[in-house]
């Protein structure tokens, strides 16, 4: 994949603050959350963390936040790359994430939107934080570029139409 990108649609009530969506936690994984007025994208590789803030401040009202990561690394797979954020298509915030994990995250974490259960990914909340001050109207995950075909099971689902 060449670059993947989240697009979210909030309304902030001016307190937005906590986890809009993420995935893994203590050990790996990555949060998109608001602290302190300001988009945050942390990605957490091994415990080794990478954070990209915004340089504005979450408005008020309905606003569209997105973190787009654009793939440089020259692995097939865990290749690092740039961060970037945007609040209402303006380019707020870049940073380097200079490797990701391979292939997943963990076993026993979930994808959480409005939260993040069970260990955070993150040190700047606590387990279990919510969204609060603002609704989450929509999020949409965009693995833009290269599509993964698993032909093996593709092949299985033709043989069970036979």
């Amino acid at each position: 994949m060449k670059f993947y990108r989240i697009t979210v649609e909030i309304e902030s009530f001016g307190s937005a603050e906590g986890p809009i969506c993420a995935i893994g936690g203590v050990t790996t994984g990555w949060s998109l959350y608001i602290k302190d007025k300001i988009l945050v994208y942390c990605y957490n590789y091994l415990s080794d963390r990478y954070y990209v803030r915004s340089r504005k401040e979450v408005p008020t009202g309905k606003v569209n936040l997105r973190f787009q990561f654009e793939k440089t690394g020259k692995e097939k797979f865990g290749a690092g790359g740039i961060g970037r954020l945007y609040i209402n298509n303006e380019k707020v915030g870049e940073g380097q994430i200079p490797k990701t994990v391979k292939f997943h995250y963990s076993a026993d974490e979930s994808f959480d939107i409005g939260r993040d259960t069970v260990s955070p990914v993150t040190s700047e909340y606590k387990a279990g934080m919510e969204f609060t001050g603002g609704n989450i109207e929509r999020v949409i995950i965009d693995l833009a570029d290269e599509k993964h075909i698993d032909h093996e099971a593709q092949t299985r689902i033709a043989m069970k139409r036979q």
